[in-house]
């Protein structure tokens, strides 16, 4: 794939992502493989997780620690389920893009895309940049505890693995953490990537309706206002096109639905225990730190979904202003008529939501800070 090239390839890396043109049957036999094994082990890592929350934890600090990463790998585990299930449907998601009406007819039309292209590659390297300083932190406290004899994370197993299996388990957690990371970044900056070509086509949207007006206002001025055939086709795909992006931008919306309902959902959670356990160990800069720079991560990842969101319903309102400014009245009545079909549509922006949850807004992430914050007052008392 030609678009988005970048985050597949994070995906890859993670695990979870055969390349769409590998043709070698033995190639993609053992990456399915790797995909088996990468998925495993992160469901793995969840599940003894959880008995150990529901078996072993009795003491505020350990629950508040477990849970933070078992609500972490639950949404990683969502997130690659939802991608290996739903690969068809994200590659023809990807495909259409390329294609009329969706794809750039001209030089200006490029340099749109172009640029939305350049911004999101430019945001998933510093995102992938933030996840990384993040991980390294958390993978040198894990390779600190083991050497302490204690694993990287607490699991309950039925059988004593202190004594035969302990370093294979630790290296297992710390491996699967890492490509837990991977999966986290690329999800990320793909959703980021797919919402914000919302706004690249409603941009080359505004550019085809301001040429062909510019073109018919010259036109009009030296002849009749007749309405040609050619006219009513452009009319017509002028229309389709408006529409055609509300329908990508559902489809978005309905292939990660969960992944966002699950990713919000468990994110407020680990925001208010991560809070709280902050400022109980705040003194304790060891216990602290790892921990401090998880919570501005997940601060920034729910924020990159957030302002993405705003930022498409900005666009998709702005096509009503944007007409309303063009030199439109000397169109003919057919032409007028057509245009106020599309500002009466664009009264209606294209949302995002997280399930029925969240709207991905700055307002909705201002909400969760609030939540956040009233939720630590709470634990406090």
């Amino acid at each position: 794939m030609q678009m988005l090239s970048l985050n597949f390839f994070i995906y890859t890396v993670g695990g979870i992502w055969r390349p769409v043109e590998w043709s070698s049957n033995g190639a993609k036999l053992l990456y399915n493989v790797f995909t088996f094994i990468i998925i495993s082990s992160e469901y793995f890592l969840v599940l003894t997780q959880f008995m150990d929350i529901v078996l072993i934890v009795d003491n505020i600090d350990d629950f508040a620690t477990n849970t933070l990463m078992f609500l972490t790998i639950v949404a990683v585990c969502c997130k690659a389920t939802v991608v290996v299930v739903r690969r068809n449907a994200i590659i023809n998601l990807v495909q259409i893009l390329l294609k009329a009406p969706y794809k750039p007819r001209d030089e200006d039309e490029v340099a749109i895309q172009t640029k939305f292209d350049k911004f999101i590659k430019s945001c998933s390297i510093k995102y992938s940049l933030l996840a990384t300083s993040s991980v390294t932190g958390t993978t040198i406290g894990s390779v600190l505890n083991v050497m302490q004899g204690h694993l990287p994370y607490r699991i309950w197993l039925p059988y004593n693995y202190t004594v035969s299996m302990f370093g294979i388990i630790s290296i297992h957690q710390i491996v699967t953490l890492i490509f837990a990371t991977v999966i986290n970044v690329g999800t990320e900056t793909l959703i980021f990537g797919l919402i914000l070509q919302t706004c690249a086509q409603f941009e080359i949207f505004k550019s085809r309706l301001h040429k062909f007006i510019t073109k018919k206002t010259v036109t009009y001025l030296g002849h009749a206002r007749s309405l040609s055939n050619e006219d009513k086709t452009w009319i017509s795909e002028c229309i389709r096109h408006h529409l055609s992006i509300y329908k990508y931008a559902k489809t978005v919306n309905i292939i990660f639905n969960q992944i966002l309902f699950v990713q919000f959902f468990s994110s407020i959670l680990v925001l208010c225990t991560s809070v709280y356990y902050l400022s109980m160990h705040i003194k304790e800069l060891s216990a602290a730190a790892s921990l401090l720079i998880y919570t501005i991560c997940m601060f920034v990842q729910i924020f990159v979904y957030c302002w993405s969101g705003n930022e498409v319903m900005l666009k998709s309102m702005s096509i009503a202003d944007a007409i309303y400014r063009m030199n439109w009245p000397l169109l003919s009545i057919n032409e007028k008529k057509g245009l106020l079909m599309i500002m009466i549509r664009s009264t209606i922006p294209v949302k995002f939501t997280s399930s029925f949850l969240i709207i991905l807004s700055l307002q909705s992430y201002s909400n969760i800070l609030k939540t956040s914050y009233s939720a630590f007052n709470i634990l406090q008392k």
